[in-house]
């Protein structure tokens, strides 16, 4: 039981049964156990962020958020607010759905484990859950079930590929298996077909060699990240025939080089209407799918539902849900980080491995990252708020050296 020590930590215990509750979504619409199971874990989560809230981040010793973060809960809350009176007026209200279903009301979640980052003391205890959820992750690769290997949970353990990696060149502990685990995520992307994967390590890669170089020079920064930008406009604006580039220069033909995300940008564009561009449709809100009703009509099967709940691109499913005004909403933590490390605090080794995380999921958001409570986003809003807690003693270090003399 030495190996779950870290569960005696608060965050390490709520990001893990976060994880254990994601582990057990994959189809529980089938099997009733798993949505019961993912219910158990991820209200239970819920229950330790309340007690966080009003018992440790509440005292006079937790970690000052930043100015902006005071006038943006207030903002959260009353969007919030807004968008499930929305969802009370919709003739499809389904309570189960609103309050059970991880990409509606829950997806909120994750957010709050930014506060609960930012008065994290110590990131050994999640790097002994990463550890774990590496293991199992070995464990779902060795012990497939009825002769298939289960992606979708291998997919849920990827997640903890790039954090792993970079917490362990910092802490400069098993750093061979690190780089093997990279190699291995790319084996494995294109063995599950979750292309994601290999797209997040290739570009976390790329971006933090191209700030490490920059590292001094802010103005090469910007000019990163506007290529970085542009590279992915044009990434997303010609996809199929960048796939297809990338499959003969791999020279592995068993890489899917099918665009399945090209289209659902003109099909959500085209569904909202007026206001809903800004302020979304609800946490209930769905959207016309021209193309599971033409793959209905043809091969008469439901690849998926034609009026769609969710969206794959995690840009377009917070447009879906609350506008432009809830993808700024969401993202605010994160890139508020992002920002004050990559040009403020750039100097220290794990703020700039952090910063270059919390760009590729970013960057990552119009390709795939739909958003919801899950083990990936509370990952990334809980990093983003301890990177915060290392910036702060960072700039108190020198006043503390000062007072000691």
């Amino acid at each position: 039981m030495k190996q779950f020590s870290f569960l005696k930590d608060t965050s390490a215990k709520i990001l893990f049964l976060i994880f254990v509750a994601n582990f057990f979504y994959d189809d529980p619409t089938l099997y009733l156990y798993k949505r019961v199971l993912f219910s158990i874990f991820i209200y239970y989560a819920m229950y330790e962020i309340f007690n966080v809230y009003t018992v440790s981040v509440s005292g006079v010793n937790s970690f000052k958020m930043p100015v902006f973060y005071h006038f943006y809960v207030p903002v959260l809350f009353v969007f919030i607010s807004s968008l499930l009176i929305k969802d009370l007026m919709n003739p499809n209200l389904n309570w189960v759905t609103l309050l059970n279903n991880p990409y509606s009301l829950l997806s909120v979640g994750s957010i709050f484990l930014f506060v609960i980052g930012a008065n994290m003391e110590d990131i050994m205890p999640i790097y002994k859950a990463l550890q774990v959820v590496l293991f199992v992750f070995v464990l779902v690769l060795l012990l497939p079930v009825f002769g298939k290997v289960k992606y979708y949970q291998g997919y849920v353990c990827a997640n903890a590929f790039i954090p792993f990696f970079f917490i362990s060149l910092y802490l400069k502990r098993y750093v061979v298996f690190c780089w093997g685990l990279l190699i291995g995520g790319l084996y494995f992307s294109n063995l599950s077909d979750y292309r994601i994967i290999a797209m997040r390590i290739l570009l976390f890669v790329g971006l933090y060699i191209a700030f490490s170089i920059c590292k001094k020079m802010n103005f090469l920064k910007v000019i990163v990240i506007l290529v970085a930008c542009f590279c992915l406009y044009h990434f997303i604006a010609n996809l199929g025939d960048i796939l297809f580039l990338f499959k003969d220069i791999i020279g592995v033909k068993s890489f899917d080089d099918v665009d399945t995300r090209g289209f659902l940008w003109t099909e959500v564009f085209g569904d909202l209407q007026g206001s809903e561009f800004i302020f979304g449709k609800g946490f209930l809100g769905t959207y016309f799918s021209e193309y599971f009703l033409m793959i209905l009509i043809h091969f008469q099967t439901y690849a998926d539902h034609y009026e769609r709940f969710s969206v794959e691109v995690g840009f377009l499913q917070l447009l879906l849900k609350g506008g432009f005004f809830w993808y700024f909403l969401y993202i605010a933590p994160i890139f508020y980080a992002f920002i004050k490390g990559i040009f403020w605090n750039g100097n220290n080794r794990m703020v700039l491995f952090i910063s270059t995380f919390l760009f590729t999921e970013l960057l990552l958001m119009f390709i795939e990252n739909n958003p919801y409570f899950s083990f990936q986003y509370s990952l990334i809003f809980l990093l983003a708020g301890y990177s915060l807690r290392l910036m702060k003693q960072e700039q108190d270090a020198p006043s503390l050296q000062e007072t000691s003399q």
